[in-house]
């Protein structure tokens, strides 16, 4: 059988506009060649759901959002008509939760099965849930978090200030001629320390002779102690005390200073640069090693006793 030229054109522009008329209706929910039942949700906020938008259980599509109308019962809640396939089981109990499908916030509604085993019949009405959507969930976790990081810029601002103020240019100088003292202070006990003509240095000096000479004498030292009281010379006897006198004297000087400079009192350049001690310890080296030295030459003019000989 043939067709006109005009019946092939009628024929491809009807199939054509049955083409456009189904695709319209499926994008507006309505398939004519899938047999489907209808479940409803009522919901407060629907969240940016639209007609058009899939129905999901287990991540499969079922079907698709028919109708999204006001309550005529003016509640300003939201009646969500949907279209499924008809040989989905959903539950009497199901849940229609409404969700965020991707990461742009399109929204879809997923049916979530209950407990129970009986089909929910054409027109049941399904139980609503909204679920946070992703933003929002990021923005309750993230709320805390953005708080805390407030916080801690302010406490940085906060400290960056004491810092500037605490580091202005009058605190930046006294501190820098502090370690320049500091540094000073430090260049000048070394050099006491280690220099030849240093006083500190001069003192230790001292101070080993004096014990090197009692070490040396320690014998006649004792004699003499234990034979004091037999001295006969006034003159004799008025030296070595004195000597002695000296010599405890420069020691107990040299001991305050050396608990002073281990105490951290005072300032120890004042210590080791005070004349009266060191002349003190220096009269003291020599009076007691000049008195040693008379004692050696002339023993019988300080002690009587019968090792040096017949008594005078």
């Amino acid at each position: 059988m043939k067709f006109s030229k005009e019946a092939r054109i009628g024929i491809l522009i009807t199939v054509a506009m049955a083409a456009l008329i189904w695709g319209i209706n499926y994008l507006k929910g309505q398939d004519f060649f899938t047999t489907s039942i209808k479940y409803y949700a009522v919901y407060d906020n629907v969240d940016g759901l639209v007609k058009s938008n899939p129905v999901m259980m287990s991540g499969f599509r079922i079907g698709i959002i028919n109708h999204i109308d006001f309550l005529p019962d003016k509640s300003g809640r939201l009646l969500v008509t949907m279209l499924v396939k008809k040989d989905v089981f959903v539950s009497k109990d199901a849940l229609a939760n409404i969700f965020s499908s991707d990461l742009l916030g399109a929204k879809s509604i997923r049916i979530d099965l209950g407990t129970s085993s009986e089909k929910a019949n054409d027109g049941d009405t399904l139980i609503p849930i909204l679920e946070s959507s992703l933003t929002s969930k990021l923005g309750k976790q993230v709320g805390p978090v953005k708080d805390k990081v407030e916080s801690l810029v302010v406490s940085l601002d906060s400290v960056t200030q004491m810092l500037h103020q605490l580091f202005d240019v009058n605190t930046k100088n006294n501190l820098r001629n502090s370690i320049s003292h500091l540094n000073n202070s430090m260049n000048s006990l070394d050099n006491m320390l280690s220099s030849d003509d240093g006083k500190l240095k001069l003192m230790f000096s001292n101070l080993e002779s004096i014990s090197r000479n009692l070490k040396n004498h320690n014998d006649q030292i004792s004699h003499i102690i234990t034979n004091l009281s037999q001295v006969t010379d006034t003159l004799a006897k008025a030296r070595f005390a004195s000597a002695i006198n000296n010599a405890d004297m420069a020691l107990e000087q040299f001991n305050g200073v050396m608990n002073k400079i281990n105490k951290g009192e005072g300032s120890l350049g004042m210590l080791v640069n005070d004349q009266k001690l060191y002349t003190n310890l220096d009269d003291a080296a020599k009076n007691l090693d000049e008195l040693l030295k008379d004692l050696k030459a002339n023993p019988k003019k300080y002690v009587h006793f019968s090792v040096f000989g017949k008594k005078n």
